[in-house]
């Protein structure tokens, strides 16, 4: 009896052990299983060229055609069809990937790496990612074609969701241990900011207004000139602006953001950049412009891009999509082609607040007090641990960091607590997905121009060519105005 016991004790700890999770390591049960486990997720040598896809969700008839490299090309009579299709194949080939870069954007990596990831997560809160990804599909859904496609997409990527059980989930939720959620359009949302993120949330602010302060403008002239030494611009000097010229604000009395210690924001990355070029058919051999695209974004593995070729009955473009965003960012259709790369714009300030008292509630503002907007942000551990962080939105945008300073004249208390608040484009609500839904279907130069003019962030230097042998550039996003110094 005693060896029964005790060998019934040492199956059930196993069993047990076999099947948590401990640290960062799966739990081995559930990820050896010759069934369930990572065995299934072998790749087999068959691959199908040629798909009909019959799925509850579609309208019509798509045929999707693989080619040598894998890349689906969609056939659909219809919009609806199309990018449902496409959210479906993107999820099929990189749902973690689209999973894991919302949850990172979203400030929810804690949910399914532990605490590790709080500090990550706070810090995308307190930038404002979920704010700003608000704002974009509260501003983006009142479009009705945009709607259609972000809400169609995110059909399609929940139908491949749907089709799958546990043990045909992507080897990382396996070894992270946890489930895709649905999709909806703000997830596409965050993936968006993600991308301003990456190429316009840096910012050498702080630190340069610690240089001036400390060694006066003439220093700082000359070691950090406002134009680069070595730019050549593509427009030659002295070429006429038909344009008329928004007045600059004049300056005001402001206090400089001074650094502290515990501050430190993501500097910028003079290396992550890219270049494109356009060439008028008067210069190539066959009569036609030719356009190059080069966005030297980080190297990533899964890709950052996804190739993929939409055609329905009004539209057959081809190019490169962003996973988890529906349509063609970078491409060409029969008429028009089109690259966007990094402008490189300052669409990022900071604005120090000194605020009425410790509750936060109340900031001073031309002389005034203003209220503060809190905004409570949960943390869900994964473990069952709960964090709450409050963070103060003034006109401004979030208050990123919090500090205490010395009194000023217009207080005598003894500790004034103070602030740094951001002010970001990528917060403001935004209808970007219009200008590629415009751009997949442009048949000219004065398409392409309509459809820049819904496009607000990260700003773009979108270079363009067309049959008709037009060819353009045009660095296109929001720009805060801004007087000098």
């Amino acid at each position: 009896m005693f060896k029964f016991l005790v060998t019934a004790v040492l199956a059930l700890a196993i069993t047990w052990s076999l099947n948590h999770k401990w640290g960062a390591v799966p739990p081995l049960g559930k990820f050896l299983d010759p069934f369930q486990g990572f065995w299934k997720n072998a790749e087999s040598k068959n691959t199908a060229t040629e798909n009909a896809l019959s799925l509850a969700g579609l309208k019509g008839e798509v045929t999707v055609q693989f080619d040598d490299q894998r890349i689906p090309h969609i056939f659909a009579e219809n919009n609806h069809d199309v990018y449902y299709t496409q959210g479906y194949l993107t999820a099929k080939d990189r749902l973690w990937q689209m999973d894991f870069q919302t949850r990172f954007a979203s400030g929810r990596l804690a949910e399914v790496i532990g605490p590790k990831a709080i500090e990550i997560d706070r810090f995308q809160r307190r930038m404002g990612m979920g704010f700003g990804a608000e704002n974009m599909v509260n501003t983006m859904m009142k479009d009705p074609e945009v709607a259609e496609l972000m809400n169609a997409y995110a059909e399609g990527v929940n139908a491949y969701i749907h089709s799958l059980k546990p043990g045909d989930y992507p080897i990382e939720f396996k070894l992270l241990d946890y489930a895709p959620e649905e999709w909806t359009p703000i997830n596409s949302a965050y993936l968006l900011k993600l991308m301003s993120a990456t190429l316009a949330s840096s910012s050498n602010e702080f630190y340069m207004t610690n240089i001036l302060q400390k060694y006066g403008p003439d220093v700082v002239k000359d070691l950090f000139p406002d134009y680069p030494l070595r730019e050549d611009p593509i427009i030659p000097n002295g070429t006429a602006w038909n344009f008329k010229k928004v007045p600059v604000p004049s300056a005001t009395t402001t206090t400089a953001p001074t650094a502290t210690a515990g501050i430190k924001t993501k500097e910028k990355d003079e290396v992550i950049g890219s270049n494109n070029w356009a060439v008028s058919g008067s210069k190539t051999s066959t009569g036609l412009p030719m356009l190059e695209n080069d966005p030297h974004l980080d190297l990533t593995l899964p890709s950052i891009w996804y190739q993929v070729q939409l055609v329905t009955k009004d539209m057959n473009v081809y190019g490169v999509s962003i996973p988890g965003a529906p349509g063609v960012i970078i491409g060409f259709n029969s008429k028009v082609a089109w690259g966007v790369t990094n402008v490189g714009s300052d669409v990022l300030d900071w604005y120090k607040i000194s605020f009425k008292d410790q509750s936060h509630k109340e900031y001073l503002y031309n002389n005034q007090w203003k209220a503060t907007k809190p905004r409570i942000e949960t943390i869900q551990v994964r473990g069952g641990e709960i964090l709450s962080d409050t963070v103060y939105y003034t006109h401004h945008g979030p208050v990123v960091y919090l500090e205490n300073q010395k009194p000023e004249k217009f207080s005598k208390a003894d500790n004034i607590p103070a602030g740094y608040a951001l002010r970001w484009i990528a917060h403001d609500g935004s209808n970007d997905v219009k200008t590629f839904y415009m751009l997949n279907k442009a048949s000219n130069y004065a398409d392409y121009r309509k459809a820049l003019t819904y496009y607000t962030a990260p700003a773009q230097n979108f270079v363009f060519a067309s049959m008709d042998n037009d060819i353009a550039i045009t660095p296109n996003g929001y720009f805060p105005l801004k007087w000098k110094e």
